[in-house]
Order: C-alpha cells, then structure tokens, then sequence
C-alpha cells in the first residue's frame, strides 16, 4: 500500500500535475478534472488547497520563487551596489542560463507565453507578486548604489528598471524554447550572460568601474572573471540551442 501523503506532499503533487497540462493545453483548456486525475487526487482536494484555478495557475510559477533559497538569501542581503549587481546576475542565470537547459524551467516559461496570449489576467497576478517580492530590495540597492556614487541617475526608475531587465530576459528564454538555433548568438550562453549583466547594469546607470569591480570580486559566477590577454573571445561552452 502507496504511504499517504501529507498536506504538503499533495499540494506539491498538485502543483507537478497541474503544470505539463498548462504547458500544453493552456488554462482554459485544463480542468481540474485532469488535474486530479493527473495528481491522483479528488476535485474537492485541488480546491481544498487552491480555492480557484486561477490560484493554481499562479502558485505554479511563484512556488519557484518561495521555495528558492536563493532568492531568500538576495532578499536578505544588505541594499547596495553589490546587491543590485547579484539580483541582475540571478534574473539572468535564471532566464538565460536555467531555462534553457531545464524541460520543466521551459514548461513553466511556455505558461507565461501561454497566459500573455490569453487575458494576460494570471501574468499579472505573477508580475504583482515578483513586484511584491523583488521590488522594495532592488529598489533600495538602486538608492544605495546611486548614494556611494557608483551608479548614475538617469531618466529610467527604479521599478521600470526591473521590468525593462526582466522583459529582456524573458524574451531570451522565449526564443530558446524551440530547442532550435533561432538567435545566432557569437558566443556560448556564459558569455552571453555576462554580456546581459553588463548591458542591464549600465542601462540602469551603473558605471563601467563598479560593474567591473563586482565581476572581479565573483558576483558573476556564472563567467568567472578572467579575459583573455589578446582580448578576444574565448568560450568554449556553445549556446544549447546551437547544433554542434
């Protein structure tokens, strides 16, 4: 006889069920019928822990943020430049690093593309809790670094900087999630990463020496900092999505 689950276990079989289905019916299309079916769960026990499907379609993307240790550990970290700079680099791991190599990261991704084609109402739903959860942190490493001189003001805001960073990089896991080579990017996804951490800390105001000084002090981990004496470039790791 399978071992009863407890409260959490089915929640989190719920959730495992619930998200290949989306990813390939969409959210009209899904029943909690399915769902349960899926999840060898009853109807009545789906909305014992989701009231509404709406609910369930939103804790599947925000379970990755809140049971993140990562994301506890950058919300907990002091407001400032090296901060701002590790909050950057985990929004790009994420999108450019993660998704891509990751089937259920895709699943999960091809959702938001999904919702965005539909009434948009379960992305913002999304978007208003990445907003409360990111924003008051990155903001204030925004006010932090522009007080130590190490970041310049300009016209973008603090908010529409965290958007404008993760429209980005949103798109870039978009045009990965055919498995096929859409962008000929010149260079393997970490150097790709790199270049998206510089090209979003300067678009927010950074400058190029305190970019520089956080690359050199391991907060790009994904590309440890090492150029290459004759400057040019060396990457040996090629783009997933790019046939050998």
């Amino acid at each position: 006889m399978a071992p009863r689950l407890d409260s959490n276990a089915r929640k989190r079989a719920i959730l495992d069920a619930a998200l290949p289905l989306f990813a390939r019916k969409g959210f009209a299309a899904t029943t909690t019928r399915e769902i349960a079916q899926a999840a060898g769960v009853s109807e009545a026990l789906i909305f014992k822990h989701f009231p509404t499907k709406a609910s369930l379609y939103e804790a599947i993307f925000l379970t990755c943020i809140d049971e993140d240790p990562e994301y506890e550990r950058l919300v907990a970290l002091p407001p400032g430049t090296a901060t701002l700079a590790q909050m950057i680099q985990g929004m790009v791991a994420h999108f450019v690093i993660e998704v891509p190599a990751d089937p259920e990261e895709r699943a999960r991704h091809r959702l938001s593309i999904i919702s965005l084609l539909d009434d948009g109402e379960f992305m913002r739903q999304v978007y208003e809790g990445i907003r409360s959860r990111f924003l008051p942190c990155f903001a204030a490493s925004i006010a932090a670094a522009t007080a130590a001189g190490d970041l310049v003001p300009g016209p973008v805001d603090a908010e529409n900087g965290l958007w404008l960073a993760e429209h980005l990089c949103g798109m870039m896991a978009t045009v990965c999630l055919s498995g096929g080579a859409v962008v000929p990017y010149p260079c393997g996804r970490p150097d790709l990463a790199r270049q998206t951490i510089w090209f979003i800390l300067r678009g927010i105001g950074l400058r190029d020496e305190s970019i520089a000084a956080q690359e050199r002090g391991g907060r790009f981990p994904f590309v440890p900092f090492a150029p290459p004496q004759d400057g040019g470039i060396h990457n040996d790791d090629p783009t997933p999505e790019t046939p050998e």
